[in-house]
């Protein structure tokens, strides 16, 4: 059986848009007002090349400042722990990368390499975890640390924590506050 009225998709659309045309509860205005109104915009084509080169320049300044940060705070850390672990017989390379990201942690990602194994490994571990916490720039940091020596690689788990990230609750418990907060607490 056919519909009785011809064109019944077209009457339910003529009624949407006249129910869009009526006044809605919110912003309501006179239909006298509603056509005064403009939106506002910028016809000085000055000000418009200004504002492009402002944004262009925002965009290269979040784009290549926030590395160089990082990079100096890869550099103090690395330098920090190779001057701790100095001492260590066969240390041949520290490697520190910090990573950050927007309402997370900081991650603290350290690579030891020895060319011989003079100390106990999860005692070093321990070590670095600490001095990387204690020495950390901003807090709280967490923790991915990992130690190779000749054919063997330790990691974090090899200190009884969950994975090879160690967050700053399980930092905070092991080792207490970090020394550049001491009233820090998770």
């Amino acid at each position: 059986m056919s519909d009785p009225r011809p064109f019944s998709g077209v009457d339910r659309w003529r009624r949407v848009a006249r129910s869009m045309r009526e006044s809605l509860p919110v912003n309501k205005f006179d239909s006298v007002q509603r056509v005064g109104r403009k939106m506002p915009a910028i016809h000085n084509p000055v000000l418009i090349g200004g504002l492009g080169v402002a944004a262009v320049g925002a965009g290269a300044a979040v784009k290549y400042l926030k590395p160089m940060a990082a990079s100096r705070q890869d550099k103090q850390l690395r330098e920090m722990l190779a001057e701790k672990l100095a001492r260590v017989p066969g240390l041949s390379e520290v490697e520190v990368e910090t990573k950050q990201a927007f309402g997370k942690p900081l991650l603290v990602r350290t690579q030891v390499s020895l060319s011989e194994m003079p100390v106990s490994p999860t005692d070093l571990l321990d070590r670095t975890a600490r001095y990387l916490w204690d020495g950390a720039p901003k807090s709280p940091v967490a923790l991915q640390v990992s130690l190779s020596g000749p054919g063997e690689r330790w990691t974090l788990v090899d200190l009884d924590f969950p994975d090879e990230v160690a967050r700053p609750h399980e930092l905070f418990e092991r080792f207490g506050a970090p020394a550049s907060d001491p009233t820090w607490k998770p």
